[in-house]
């Protein structure tokens, strides 16, 4: 009887060992199959606001196709791909605040954000620009979705470009994005205490409306804000007039674009899968 049970005991053990060696396999082979194609490529375009400028961050003005620079580059990629959490002494930390958003979320997707930002633009030069950034993202990313969020209209305002100037080259880069098989989607620009961003964000919604874009609201998710949105925008010198002004989000006000865009919009255009730890299941199964 002894002899039965210890054969038993150790045919359990082979068998237990071979499926602890398909399990290994086959996440090896995910993980392979994760590294190319992606399954979505999100680009980031947009002005300084998009590249990640603010009062602490003076050097992220250009974007540039960068996958790593810059805060809203940062947290969406982490809400997309469920990194671990950033402390307090890194750049765009994510444990300092708050996110219910990144609490919830337990999906790994299979994608990357790159950013596109240009600090100082305007909807013309987005307009000029996007056909080549997007084609440049293409030719370095192969994914199955693209998709590109276009976050334009603030430099607008603030020049005194007219409303149907920026409706005009909103609705172009919608097209234009389309035609090279990226889906747009357009976002409002952030509320400023020395403009009157309403009517801009009235025609930015007009163009993504006219061409059937979908449209994701910063303006409102701020406005919203418990403390008010004057608590996601620090106060700036303003280089042309040199004012005290509120003019680019703080890294919590990133992350909450970032949140945004997810939770919006992203979250139901990109699969995932869920987050678990495999490596308690494999030690108990490679146990004697």
């Amino acid at each position: 009887m002894r002899t039965k049970i210890s054969f038993l005991h150790y045919s359990i053990k082979r068998i237990t060992r071979f499926i602890a060696t398909l399990v290994l396999l086959f996440i090896g082979v995910a993980q392979a199959a994760e590294e190319e194609p992606y399954e979505a490529v999100v680009v980031l375009f947009g002005d300084s606001t998009t590249t990640g400028f603010n009062a602490a961050f003076q050097n992220s003005r250009f974007g540039s196709g960068s996958t790593t620079l810059g805060c809203p580059t940062i947290y969406l990629n982490n809400i997309l791909r469920q990194e671990e959490p950033r402390t307090d002494q890194q750049i765009c930390s994510t444990e300092a605040y708050d996110s219910p958003i990144l609490d919830q979320n337990k999906q790994v997707r299979n994608a990357i954000v790159a950013n596109w930002g240009f600090g100082g633009s305007d909807t013309t030069n987005g307009e000029g620009r996007i056909s080549s950034n997007l084609s440049e993202t293409k030719v370095a990313y192969e994914a199955d979705n693209y998709f590109v969020l276009i976050m334009y209209g603030t430099n607008d305002n603030a020049f005194g470009v007219s409303t149907s100037t920026t409706n005009f080259n909103i609705r172009q880069m919608i097209i234009k994005a389309r035609a090279l098989s990226y889906q747009p989607i357009v976002g409002t620009i952030l509320p400023r205490d020395d403009l009157n961003v309403q009517p801009y964000n009235s025609e930015i919604v007009n163009a993504a409306n006219q061409e059937g874009a979908f449209v994701v609201d910063h303006a409102s998710r701020f406005i919203s804000q418990p403390g008010g949105w004057q608590s996601l925008i620090e106060q700036e010198v303003d280089p042309a007039t040199g004012e005290l002004v509120r003019l680019h989000p703080n890294d919590q006000g990133y992350l909450i674009i970032a949140e945004t865009w997810f939770d919006q919009r992203l979250k139901d255009l990109i699969p995932g899968i869920s987050n678990f730890n495999i490596t308690p299941i494999m030690s108990l199964l490679l146990g004697d």
